[in-house]
């Protein structure tokens, strides 16, 4: 189950989306491992969002009724169809929509924001929390049609479109005009080298703008960039050797190591439970009529996944280590930890009451049930070799971050092969 990051190119099916009651959990754990990045993975996503943004207040300077939303989505379309162009529609995880945009004939702004011309997740939602957080735009809201660009946010941009044009105008001044109209689609040029450099995911930017974006990542409250310098520090000199044995780096304060570690415990113990209602799913899923009866006894295979999830949340617990408010990861992993598995799985089936459902001594299917399981993350195996099991996806995202800040993302991608997100 992905904790924070995109989802895939699809609507989100209920399966997707159960949680079991523990989303601020998660959230509050993934912010105290890396503060405010969100789910930001790559620094072009947050290139084209801060681009999108000063584009789209230009835009309403000069009479057009556009939202950041709109304008962010059509450059971030625009952005992922010339890197496909140019890359001849191969996959890759800084990419999105190659079904949706390959074969596109209008080039048009009109045509770029129209609602079914692109992803419903685009890059652009891994931002949000980022943006403001990272001190690139300001905000009278949480939503991003409420940010406007900070000076730090226009240096950014700034510096990222610097010596580059399409057509003998500046960047920027090139898509105002397109989000205006005043290109025919026959007339914009999917084989410009400046529009490409300035917008393809796949064309790294150059040092001064990677410069100022590292600078809004170490910089900002004092405990939120200790958090986050302490993570790039680490994650800059990780290297795969025995990563479970959880030895705090050095660069790493003692409260903030005790907090990644409570959290991957926690995760690794949702996981646990997601897994024990999986395989209740599966067995009932074969039964007629589709229910099991917690009166009789329990398979074999339900026993050994009550096993392991007892074993995680003692693990848990032995830590005594729960940063979150009311104690709420205590307090689940306490219910897991119950000696009754019929009460465990009773009080799972409640949390979760999407795919499955107490209906006295019975759990039956919800209105969820059978429906497709959840993407594995693509980078599971070699995150595994890095880091501690479990840990937070944000520290995850900083290794890649950092590869870029040190120009090998290239080279690192190549080696992985890694598989479109």
């Amino acid at each position: 189950m992905l904790w924070g990051l995109s989802g895939p190119e699809k609507v989100v099916s209920q399966r997707r989306t159960r949680t079991l009651g523990l989303s601020s959990v998660v959230r509050r754990f993934n912010d105290l491992a890396v503060p405010q990045l969100g789910s930001v993975r790559h620094v072009k996503t947050v290139f084209l969002a801060c681009l999108g943004i000063g584009i789209a207040k230009e835009a309403r300077k000069e009479g057009l009724n556009v939202s950041n939303i709109q304008v962010t989505n059509a450059i971030e379309a625009l952005a992922c169809f010339l890197a496909y162009e140019s890359n001849g529609w191969q996959s890759d995880e800084r990419l999105r929509g190659s079904t949706k945009l390959q074969g596109q004939k209008d080039l048009s702004y009109k045509a770029f924001s129209a609602n079914n011309i692109y992803v419903t997740q685009p890059m652009r939602m891994s931002t949000v929390q980022a943006l403001p957080g990272l001190g690139l735009v300001e905000s009278t809201g949480e939503r991003f049609n409420s940010f406007t660009l900070s000076q730090q946010g226009q240096d950014f941009i700034d510096a990222g479109c610097v010596d580059l044009s399409c057509d003998r105008l500046k960047i920027q001044k090139y898509l105002i005009n397109w989000v205006l109209g005043e290109y025919k689609h026959k007339c914009l040029p999917v084989n410009r080298p400046g529009l490409i450099k300035a917008l393809s995911p796949l064309v790294r930017l150059n040092d001064q703008a990677l410069n100022i974006f590292k600078q809004a990542l170490l910089s900002g409250a004092p405990d939120a960039v200790s958090r986050r310098r302490g993570v790039l520090d680490w994650v800059a000199s990780a290297k795969p050797s025995e990563p479970d044995l959880w030895q705090n780096p050095g660069c790493i304060e003692t409260e903030h190591f005790k907090d990644l570690q409570s959290g991957a415990l926690f995760f690794l113990l949702r996981d646990k439970a997601l897994d024990l209602l999986n395989v209740i799913e599966a067995e009932i899923g074969l039964l007629n009529p589709c229910q099991l009866d917690l009166n009789q006894v329990l398979s074999s295979d339900i026993k050994t996944v009550l096993t392991a999830l007892k074993e995680a949340a003692e693990k848990f617990l032995s830590l005594e280590h729960d940063p979150i408010a009311n104690k709420a990861a205590t307090k689940f992993a306490q219910a897991c930890a119950s000696p009754s598995e019929q009460e465990v799985i009773r009080y799972l089936v409640a949390r979760d009451n999407v795919v499955l459902r107490n209906r006295g001594d019975l759990i039956v299917p919800a209105q969820a049930f059978g429906k497709p399981d959840s993407v594995e993350s693509d980078d599971e195996e070699v995150h595994k070799r890095l880091f501690p099991s479990g840990i937070s996806f944000r520290v995850w995202n900083m290794y890649v971050l950092n590869l870029d800040f040190e120009n090998r993302l290239d080279t690192w991608l190549d080696k992985e092969e890694a598989p479109d997100e």
